[in-house]
């Protein structure tokens, strides 16, 4: 057979391994490596690094980096809301808040109450922290405030529930 150098040895390795290599290719690295020790060790720590890529350890990073972006998009989409939520731009809320309801279902599909319900104490305390430093206090009473602040709580809560009621829906019919 023709003898083949290491530097094509080195390129035909991972075609070999991952056995998509054409068999004339395979044997010309077989027989290449019974000659060259060094191209033998490469193969050799090439297969073991691969021997350590398990698939369980990618799925894990891949279900961590998901959930830190699930919960990146729910947080910032949160502070956009709220942000939106002293002007004119208010209504986007009406967009906004299912979404995070989506995204919030999709992160935790066993326990999707926890989106409306950590929305409604956000929510509740930005409102309040929000409405004292406009000087709410100065012509109403506590009362008042936890009123308004809970209203409003209320409104973000109830439609992020709606984001998740549709997102839990679509995940029923698709399921199927």
């Amino acid at each position: 057979m023709n003898q083949i150098s290491c530097n094509v040895c080195m390129d035909l390795m991972p075609l070999v391994k991952d056995g998509i290599a054409s068999e004339e290719s395979g044997a010309l690295v077989m027989n290449h490596i019974e000659t060259c020790e060094d191209c033998a060790k490469a193969l050799g720590e090439k297969t073991a690094a691969n021997a350590a890529m398990d698939d369980v350890v990618v799925l894990t990073k891949l279900k961590k980096q998901f959930t830190l972006f699930l919960l990146s998009v729910i947080f910032a989409g949160t502070l956009i809301g709220m942000v939106l939520s002293d002007g004119m731009s208010m209504f986007y809320n009406a967009l906004i808040m299912p979404a995070i309801g989506g995204f919030g279902y999709m992160l935790f599909k066993k326990k999707p109450y926890f989106v409306p319900l950590s929305l409604f104490l956000f929510s509740f305390v930005w409102v309040s922290i929000r409405e004292i430093v406009k000087g709410f206090l100065t012509y109403s009473t506590v009362v008042d405030l936890i009123i308004m602040s809970a209203w409003w709580s209320g409104v973000f809560a109830a439609f992020s529930a709606v984001g998740v009621l549709i997102a839990g829906l679509l995940y029923y019919a698709f399921k199927k």
